[in-house]
């Protein structure tokens, strides 16, 4: 129905109607709209809620991640550092191992042996050195692959490849054998061998390891020795003496026949029991001989001494010992050679001789004591006669009796000589530290009248000397020099002085005049007994002063000699050893 065919109502009821369905649909629109925005919201929310979600996912995620990649980073720089580690280890392995290359070469260049080794087929795997140049090569590097039929020894080749064969297959080294061998110009050698087995990581055998040194000198001294102990068994067998040579532990290399004739025991004797020499020797001289053996082994060093055996019949037997340390080339102690003499002569005579000495001496001092009493009564009776009957005699019997004072004063002075003479041979040094300006002083003391009168000067050394030596023995020695130069000096003596050096071994003391000197002739003559100058017989005098002095000084180790001064005078030197102890020791 068209709209002007219907009546108001309906229409107005259509547009209420319409105006409804506008409201429904407008009421769907605004519900539709905001369902829409509702779900606009909503998805809003949700891309918030999940974008949220997607961040606290990723947050964590990234959280993770970056734990993962602390974690990971921290492995990386363990890592890094175990490898920093690592390659410094291997770096210092490296270089450990080129130094210890390095080594190891320059001992097998250096070292006098040669080093060798080569695979199964005796082929040269290397060498040292020497061994290189030993076979005329520049470096060790040219003999690789070669074999020793390629070189100069190929004449000794399949003894040499032989050898290589049974180390190998055996598996057992062969050690210290000596063997040939050709050099490069022609000459022959001798070498001492040594070969093993060359095995490789697993223990089997690759090769063979060889070195050997040069012992061709060794057997040219060998060659020496053996023609030089026929020339010295050809002497020793033959000399008259007992020589001998003991190895360092005391047994017998080498005895010679002639102990048979001194000691009634062979040579094989003694080589066969070492001890028997201590067995024979004289119980009151063991001790002697032991300690004499005992040094020598300490020091080495040469050594004398005397003890008496006792001869396989029961004689006593006195021998004279004379040994040295023996040495080889390089210096190794090789033990004693020794020399004994049978000086049981000798000894007999030395003891006659002290006998005879020992009688002598006692019949000296009993002479100087009976010689003395009766000298000082003629003294005494010949100034009796002087004093009391002088005016009854005419000039010639006075004359008579001076002549008899000073005869019997002489012999009384002769005897108190002698038995200083004898006092300084026979009485124990006392040896201790002497002040020598101190002796100067007594002595000068003791002249200074004799000084005074005649007008002499006396000089002394200002420095301060102190030795080790007898103190009465030092004063004995100066005051015969001053007795001498004041007895034989003459008018012209002036002047007396002192003086003193040293040398390392020596003091050396020294006492000059400026008075009429010596000959040469007499500057050994005056040192012996009862000898005096012939031109000074009218001199008082018994001649032992200086023989006293010579005494002095050869019982402290020195001596002592005369040299005339140029112009005039005479300079007397007495040294003294350095090396007295401070001791008594006896004549």
């Amino acid at each position: 129905m068209q709209d002007q065919d219907k009546t108001k109502e309906q229409l107005i009821d259509e547009l209420r109607q319409l105006r409804n369905q506008l409201a429904r649909l407008q009421k769907d629109t605004m519900e539709h709209k905001l369902a829409a925005e509702t779900l606009k919201a909503s998805a809003m929310l949700i891309e918030i809620a999940e974008r949220k979600r997607a961040e606290e996912e990723l947050g964590k995620y990234r959280d993770q991640l970056e734990d993962l990649v602390k974690e990971r980073t921290a492995e990386l720089a363990s890592v890094n550092e175990r490898l920093t580690v690592e390659i410094a280890d291997r770096r210092q392995t490296q270089r450990a191992l080129q130094e210890s290359r390095q080594m190891l070469q320059l001992v097998l260049d250096t070292i006098p042996v040669r080093v060798f080794w080569k695979d199964l087929d005796s082929s040269y795997l290397g060498c040292n050195r020497p061994f290189a140049f030993d076979a005329g090569l520049q470096s060790p590097q040219e003999i690789i692959g070669k074999n020793d039929f390629e070189m100069g020894w190929a004449e000794y080749a399949e003894l040499y490849r032989s050898d290589d064969r049974l180390v190998m297959r055996t598996g057992r080294p062969k050690i210290g054998y000596e063997e040939p061998q050709i050099t490069p110009d022609g000459s022959r050698m001798w070498l001492r061998t040594n070969k093993v087995p060359l095995r490789d990581a697993e223990g089997n055998i690759s090769g063979v390891l060889g070195t050997y040194e040069d012992i061709t000198a060794s057997k040219r001294i060998e060659e020496m020795l053996r023609e030089s102990e026929t020339r010295y068994r050809i002497v020793a067998d033959n000399t008259h003496d007992w020589e001998y040579w003991v190895s360092p532990d005391g047994h017998f290399l080498y005895t010679s026949p002639s102990c048979q004739r001194i000691t009634g025991y062979t040579a094989s004797d003694f080589e066969t029991d070492p001890d028997l020499l201590f067995r024979i020797l004289h119980p009151e001289d063991l001790d002697h001989f032991m300690a004499h053996v005992k040094e020598r082994q300490t020091t080495r060093a040469p050594g004398s001494l005397e003890y008496r055996i006792i001869h396989r019949d029961g004689a006593i037997k006195w021998i004279g010992h004379l040994c040295q340390p023996v040495f080889d080339a390089q210096g190794s102690f090789l033990g004693h050679r020794g020399s004994n003499r049978d000086i049981t002569d000798q000894k007999l005579v030395e003891e006659a001789l002290q006998d005879s000495s020992q009688k002598l001496k006692l019949f000296a001092y009993s002479v100087a004591h009976d010689l003395k009493s009766p000298a000082i009564g003629v003294y005494g009776l010949s100034k009796l006669l002087s004093r009391n009957y002088r005016d009854l005699l005419d000039e010639k019997g006075r004359d008579f009796c001076d002549q008899i004072s000073r005869t019997s004063e002489h012999i009384a002075a002769l005897v108190d000589k002698v038995n200083v003479y004898i006092a300084t041979k026979e009485t124990p040094l006392s040896i201790e530290p002497v002040n020598m300006i101190e002796i100067f002083r007594i002595i000068k003391d003791e002249f200074s009248a004799q000084l005074g009168i005649r007008q002499i000067d006396w000089l002394e050394s200002e420095a301060a000397v102190e030795i080790k030596a007898d103190r009465l023995s030092m004063i004995r020695a100066f005051r015969n020099f001053v007795d001498n130069s004041l007895k034989y000096g003459g008018e012209q003596l002036s002047k007396i002085w002192t003086g003193y050096e040293e040398t390392k071994d020596f003091h050396i003391l020294s006492f000059s005049d400026d008075g009429k000197g010596l000959k040469d002739e007499d500057s050994e003559r005056i040192f012996t007994a009862f000898q005096r100058d012939e031109n000074s017989k009218e001199i008082e005098g018994a001649g032992l002063g200086l023989s006293i002095v010579k005494e002095i000084a050869e019982r402290h180790g020195g001596r002592v000699w005369v040299e005339p001064r140029t112009k005039k005078g005479a300079t007397f030197y007495l040294s003294i050893r350095k090396n007295l102890q401070a001791t008594t020791t006896q004549a």
